[in-house]
């Protein structure tokens, strides 16, 4: 039993030996590091200055733009066409492309893509294309619907888009955007569509305008009927009825003025957001990474040296 104390008593101090000389070395190896960096501020302090001027010289400002757009007659997937089209030609570099839609500087553009804006309330309550509530309930029903919604083909429908534009320093609009917005809306089959759209549309107003009238006379005949007391029951029940009717006309009236603001392109610009600066997280900038980097390639480089050294003396011992 003694026996047993004893070597586990040795055990025991062996165990605690080891651990107090692991934190010995780490503490050693803490401040060997400090020292080593103190004798060597010269060359650390002008390796991160050196760090910090390449990345003045080196860093590429990045600028975002977005530009939101309607596509008019069932051009949705033409649209998503001709963009992949454009990021394709910029990652070709083909410059006559670019040429002949009047850009000039298209190595400055980084990239460009589009994506829509997920609006799931105009996209089952859209007139253009028809009501989509019974369609959803019908794809929703063999799976997810939030996927459903969210899916590629879903989402090319939906009625409001947002195309983003990554370019090399600022960008003006007329140097990129218009030149691709004109592009998008010089298409032959389209551009029959929209002169149909935009007759019904002042035939439809036309219509409204005439129906209008009438119901207006309708009334003041009925008045006039009422004045004189020679009015029906069934006239007097008709008045409501015309006012509620003659409602109905105006607003629907409004929503197709609307329309022919929006209708006056294929791709319709609602709007354009540009020259959004895009910043890095700090630990991504260039001007911290380039110092990091070149003083860390030192310090490895320098133990490397230092390693070889004693390996050779070792050697030649």
């Amino acid at each position: 039993m003694s026996t047993n104390s004893q070597d586990q008593e040795i055990d025991l101090g062996q165990i605690g030996t080891g651990i107090k000389n692991f934190f010995n070395g780490i503490v050693n190896s803490i401040f060997d590091f400090i020292f080593f960096v103190k004798k060597k501020i010269v060359i650390i302090g002008v390796l991160f200055v050196v760090g910090v001027v390449l990345a003045f010289l080196l860093d590429t400002k990045i600028y975002n733009h977005e530009i939101s757009v309607i596509p008019n007659f069932g051009s949705n997937e033409y649209l998503y066409q001709k963009i992949e089209q454009i990021d394709t030609k910029l990652r070709e570099e083909d410059d006559s492309f670019f040429k002949e839609l009047g850009i000039k500087n298209p190595k400055d553009v980084v990239g460009i893509e589009i994506e829509a804006y997920p609006a799931i309330y105009n996209f089952v309550n859209n007139k253009e294309q028809g009501n989509n509530f019974e369609l959803i309930k019908l794809m929703a029903e063999d799976g997810d619907i939030d996927k459903i919604m969210q899916g590629e083909i879903t989402s090319k429908n939906y009625y409001h888009h947002k195309i983003s534009i990554k370019t090399k320093g600022r960008l003006k609009k007329e140097e990129f955007i218009t030149p691709v917005l004109n592009y998008l809306n010089a298409n032959p089959y389209f551009e029959i569509q929209q002169k149909v759209y935009q007759k019904n549309l002042a035939d439809k107003i036309a219509l409204n305008d005439s129906l209008v009238k009438q119901i207006d006379n309708l009334i003041v005949l009925l008045s006039s009927n009422n004045s004189s007391g020679t009015i029906s029951i069934s006239e007097k029940n008709s008045i409501p009825e015309l006012v509620e009717k003659k409602d109905r006309l105006i607003s629907e009236k409004q929503y197709l003025l609307t329309n022919v603001n929006i209708f006056d392109k294929i791709i319709k610009e609602e709007s354009s957001i540009i020259n959004i600066r895009d910043y890095k997280p700090l630990l991504l900038n260039n001007k911290i990474l380039f110092p990091v980097i070149l003083i860390l390639m030192y310090l490895i480089l320098y133990a490397l040296l230092n390693t070889y050294k004693n390996q050779e003396t070792r050697i030649k011992s």
